[in-house]
């Protein structure tokens, strides 16, 4: 007999890694896809604020607060509401994606675009307007240039107070007849008026800083009182040099306008279409009846928060709806019918920085 063969040795089986190895190993590799999905999240979002970013410095922003008034600064409500109407005329200027927002005491406009900060500084305005006829007229010195004057918020003061300021300064102008060129000796004596602020100017009477050449558009643009529209006023007009006008009392308002309009004429000039209210409409007609009847001194003013935008020659008495022309841009037609269009603001406001 032969030996039985040794028993066949079994193989010995690869060694099998622990569980908590394999586990180990599944939760890094499912921390890792979080991790890139975090990193691509996060790069997304990164993208996305910094196009936002991008949005924001290519438009215009503008900053503005309500001056302060004898009762002290607004409240929520009054600057709610100012936002409200703010937006609404950047909405009917058509601008690119507006907003208007409240930041504590201060309102932030915004546009989607570069280069609208006249289009909002006009925007931002009160909005106080009046129809009123002509009395006068004079040209101003040219206009210095650079930045719009900015509105004066000193009180007025009294007039005492200003006339002792200008001594003989101010006996001169009071002996003033007529405005129009004064002889060199005159305008030399009135000098002292041109150092006066634009509050200080507001004190004067009407006539005085109508017919006082050395009282400058820049000192009557920038005046912090609004324009009472029972009484005569001087205004300028926008033109380089501007018009000085010396107007009669305000016959037609802001409350009697029902629509308004930029659109463009056959000719190809924008205009402002001006609809009226039932009283509003008469008022209108009357006023425009009395410009005819004063034949020359036919024109009627237009003023909106203290600057006369149009004033044309009247030809003859209108029943119905005007147009407002002035060789406007369609931008500023669009500006125009906003402010015209909309409520006054319940605050008054000025440009921060």
């Amino acid at each position: 007999m032969y030996p039985a063969p040794p028993a066949a040795t079994p193989p010995t089986p690869p060694p099998v890694a622990p569980q908590r190895d394999r586990t180990l190993v599944v939760v890094v590799s499912v921390l890792a896809c979080v991790a890139l999905l975090a990193i691509l999240a996060c790069g997304g979002a990164a993208f996305l604020l910094r196009d936002r970013i991008l949005d924001r410095s290519a438009g215009t922003e503008l900053t503005v607060e309500a001056v302060p008034t004898d009762g002290g600064a607004p409240d929520r409500e009054e600057l709610d509401r100012t936002r409200d109407l703010l937006a609404d005329r950047l909405a009917a200027a058509d601008l690119d994606r507006p907003s208007v927002d409240v930041e504590g005491s201060r309102l932030v406009l915004r546009v989607g675009e570069t280069g609208h900060e006249d289009e909002l500084r006009s925007l931002a305005g009160t909005g106080d307007l009046h129809f009123r006829r002509v009395l006068g007229s004079v040209a101003d010195r040219p206009a210095a240039g650079g930045a719009p004057p900015t509105p004066d918020t000193a009180p007025v003061p009294a007039r005492e107070q200003v006339a002792a300021k200008l001594g003989a300064a101010y006996q001169l102008a009071e002996e003033i007849a007529t405005p129009g060129s004064p002889d060199p000796a005159t305008v030399q004596g009135l000098a002292p008026f041109a150092s006066l602020t634009p509050a200080e100017v507001a004190a004067l009477p009407t006539r005085m800083q109508y017919a006082v050449p050395t009282v400058t558009c820049r000192q009557l643009t920038a005046r912090p009182a609004a324009i009472a529209p029972d009484g005569s006023a001087v205004a300028c007009d926008a033109a380089d040099p501007p018009v000085k006008y010396l107007l009669d009392v305000a016959r037609v308002g802001g409350a009697d306008v029902e629509t308004a309009e930029a659109k463009v004429t056959d000719t190809g000039q924008w205009v402002v279409a001006i609809g009226f209210t039932g009283p509003g409409q008469q008022r209108w007609t009357d006023l425009t009846r009395e410009a005819v009847d004063a034949g020359s001194d036919n024109q009627v003013a237009v003023t909106l928060d203290g600057l006369v935008v149009s004033a044309p020659a009247v030809q003859a008495v209108i029943t119905g709806d005007t147009e407002i022309s002035g060789r406007f841009t369609r931008s500023e037609a669009k500006v125009l019918a906003a402010q015209i269009g909309s409520e006054p603001l319940p605050v008054t406001l000025r440009v921060v920085g």
